[in-house]
Formats: C-alpha cells, sequence, structure tokens
C-alpha cells in the first residue's frame, strides 16, 4: 500500500473544559485543562497512523518549546515528519474551550502554520507523487494546499481536502477543481453554497453541488446528525452512530484520516465512509484532540458491539 501524505497543520492545544459557557464580559473557574498535541494536519496523520496506514506528515513548526514537544510527540505516535523548524515563527496555538454538551469553541493563532509555502510542497514532490492519498486542509495557505495537490496529481494521489476552517470567501472553480474529494462540515458547505444545512437531506443536496463543480465527490458531514455523499454516480446518507459524546474536538479530523487510511487500503467509497464515521464516533466519547484518536483494535472492537 502506498502511503498517506498529509500537508498541514501542527499546533500545541490549550483546552479548558466549562461546566456551562461565560456570559460576555463574565469570568468563570474551569474544571479541568490539558495541553496536548494538535491542528488539523498532526490530528490526522495520527489518525490515520493509529487506523494502520503509512503516514508521513508535511508540516511547519517553531523552534519553540511547543515545536520540540509535538516533534517528539508524533515520532512517539509512529508519524514520519518531514517538518520545517522556523526560528522566526512561533509553533502554532490552539486555544480550546469544551462546554458541558462536548462542543467547542476555538481560537486560533497560525504561527509557523501560515509559514509553510508552496516551496516546502515542492521539496518533497517525490513523495507527494508517490502517494496513493494526499490529505489537505484549511489551517495552512490555499496556494500550499494548490500547490500540493498539483504535484500529487502529477502522480496518481487522490487528493482529498478538509476545507476547515471554513474558507473566508467561496472557492470558485478554478479551486475546487484541484482536489478530487472534498469533505466539509455543514457550516463549512454553507459557507461554499452560501446556504444554511439543516438536515441530512440538505447536506446531501450540498455534496451533490459541490461534486458537480469540478470535483470527483464531495461527503457533507453533519456530526451526530450523519454524513451525506455524492460521489461519481454513487449518492446517498448515513445517519451517525450512537454514542455519548463527551468532548468533539477532534471528531473531523478523524473522520477525514480514517477516510483516508480505508481508501488508501482500496475500500470503496461507501465503506470507507462508513469506516470514517465508526472511529469519528468513537473519538468523541474521549477528551483531547489526538489523545481522543482510536486505533484498529479499539475501532474494531467498537463496531462489533454496535452490530451486536
Amino acid at each position: 500500500m502506498k502511503p498517506v501524505t498529509i500537508v498541514g497543520s501542527v499546533n500545541i492545544d490549550l483546552v479548558c473544559y466549562l461546566d456551562r459557557w461565560p456570559e460576555i464580559g463574565e469570568t468563570i473557574p474551569v474544571r479541568e485543562t490539558a495541553t496536548a498535541l494538535g491542528g488539523k494536519g498532526a490530528n490526522q496523520a495520527v489518525a490515520a497512523k493509529k487506523l494502520g496506514a503509512d503516514v508521513t506528515l508535511v508540516a511547519a513548526i517553531g523552534q519553540d518549546a511547543f515545536g520540540q514537544s509535538a516533534a517528539a510527540d508524533l515520532k512517539g505516535l509512529g508519524v514520519t515528519c518531514r517538518l520545517a523548524q522556523l526560528a522566526d515563527h512561533q509553533t502554532g496555538l490552539a486555544f480550546i474551550d469544551v462546554g458541558p454538551d462536548g462542543n467547542n469553541l476555538i481560537r486560533l493563532s497560525a504561527g509557523a502554520n501560515a509559514a509553510l509555502r508552496p516551496a516546502d510542497a515542492e521539496q518533497h514532490a517525490d513523495l507527494l507523487q508517490n502517494s496513493s492519498v494526499v490529505l489537505l486542509q484549511n489551517e495552512i495557505a490555499l496556494e500550499t494546499s494548490l500547490a500540493a495537490a498539483r504535484l500529487a496529481r502529477q502522480g496518481d494521489a487522490l487528493v482529498i481536502m478538509d476545507p476547515a476552517p471554513a474558507p473566508a470567501a467561496a472557492w470558485g472553480p478554478d479551486v475546487l477543481a484541484a482536489f478530487d474529494i472534498l469533505t466539509p462540515n455543514a457550516s463549512e458547505a454553507g459557507s461554499l453554497l452560501g446556504r444554511t444545512l439543516s438536515t441530512l437531506e440538505d447536506a446531501l443536496a450540498a455534496a451533490d453541488t459541490l461534486a458537480g463543480r469540478g470535483l470527483k465527490g464531495a461527503v457533507v458531514t453533519m456530526g451526530g446528525h450523519g454524513v451525506a455523499w455524492s460521489f461519481g454516480n454513487e449518492r446517498g446518507m448515513r445517519t451517525a452512530p450512537k454514542v455519548a459524546a463527551i468532548d468533539t474536538v477532534a471528531a473531523g479530523d478523524c473522520f477525514n484520516g480514517a477516510l483516508a487510511a480505508e481508501l488508501a487500503r482500496g475500500s470503496h467509497f461507501e465503506e470507507a465512509i462508513a469506516f470514517a464515521m465508526r472511529a469519528a464516533a468513537l473519538a468523541t466519547t474521549r477528551k483531547g484532540a489526538s489523545s481522543s484518536l482510536p486505533d484498529l483494535k479499539e475501532l474494531e472492537t467498537f463496531s462489533a458491539v454496535e452490530t451486536a
């Protein structure tokens, strides 16, 4: 199996768990705090690795204690890294508040992630061209993702773009056509299409629209409601596994990493979506970002219980 390559962000997550959301101007105590490896690129890389893929992450960190911590964590988790270590940028930081319902608010300081440039992707052209799947996100510069996608397509890699955080402006057909599969959540799909998505039927219509704009396919995730997809002549909806979610911070990253891993194994598109949905659901039952991501054995056990 050819590797999964991820070009994306590395952050350190600074997390506060809240018993309730504060009012504007109010100071409240937090129930618990945590510091952990994060960033969409890192989370997706760890998710794919733990689910059996051969993974390489291309990213940028600062020459600071946070960067050293992130690099050590990624190495310890078995992710092969090609990290640009930048003296003039700090490592990316994410300030995350998790409410009592498990939902979250995230504020980002991009740091070194914003300095990952097209030239960095070009340095790894051989890797990108010889990958089975290249996974991208919107926590790095769009031009860097476009450069990585172009290089990947010079080989036979499948290029997946997770447009998170949501683009500030809608992407035109020239941008969308650079990717094979788009995987927005409801909010991101709404930003791209200028509409509100409330139901799985809305998500399916959005997937159809996006897939018709130069993509091979689109998957629109609706959190605990489920997923809708449109891929060639195949389209459908699937409700999410029922779990007691306590932290949704890395659910989307887990979904994308799992989807990439399963597609790299050669699974059919709908099978890969079902696999990714189970992985993401299991991740929401645990605290943290990278620490919540299940391995293959845990997912197999969860799947057996779910279908029993």
